[in-house]
């Protein structure tokens, strides 16, 4: 029985709430296509640069002082945190109940609450410097789901994931880059400033 809940317990660590009560149902594949889905990547500026000078253990407590406050945020607003890859983290907006309401809006106010987060950390861990991040959103249809049978990996696909990181590579540090879509299902409550034109790759 114990060896069962510290199953569960990892497996809903590491999967998101619905993905994991799913895959203990039902071990077999899951994949779900979902519309106006929203996306988000945020990423360290400069971090390979940054982190050079820096030995193993002060990388990772660094980036594990930061993500625990995303994935705090995270809760907040009833999201999902998709993965982290390095320096990178990825949020989704998918539901469990695979409805989209207020979900671009939840992440653009999660997008500004990292933003704080972040000036948060910069005064309570000087000793890591000033640390600067870009993020970018996009809204589009993705294709999720669960690859691996050993170490499970949920994960997703598509072109809002592949905009979405495009607008975080191509965005200005400490600035949110959206799309128009993005603009356009967020709502009232947000003020948005015209860039300009991008070329965007793939």
């Amino acid at each position: 029985e114990a060896e069962r809940q510290a199953s569960d317990s990892l497996l809903f660590n590491i999967l998101p709430e619905h993905i994991a009560y799913r895959l203990k149902q039902d071990p077999s594949h899951i994949a779900d296509h979902y519309d106006n889905t929203t996306i988000l990547f945020a990423d360290i500026v400069g971090f390979t640069d940054r982190t050079s000078s820096m030995s193993p253990h002060d990388v990772v407590t660094m980036l594990n002082d930061i993500f625990s406050r995303f994935d705090y945020l995270v809760g907040i607003y009833d999201l999902n945190k998709v993965k982290t890859i390095g320096d990178c983290y990825m949020v989704t907006s998918i539901p469990s109940d695979k409805l989209e309401h207020d979900g671009c809006a939840r992440v653009c106010r999660f997008a500004l609450d990292l933003l704080k987060a972040v000036r948060d950390f910069n005064n309570t861990a000087p000793q890591h410097g000033p640390i600067n991040f870009r993020i970018g959103v996009a809204t589009g249809s993705v294709v999720a789901g669960v690859v691996g049978t050993k170490r499970f990996l949920f994960d997703m696909w598509g072109d809002a994931v592949n905009v979405a990181a495009r607008m975080e590579q191509s965005g200005l540090p400490g600035q949110i880059q959206v799309t128009q879509e993005v603009v356009t299902s967020a709502g009232s409550d947000f003020t948005f400033e015209l860039r300009g034109t991008l070329t965007i790759k793939g």
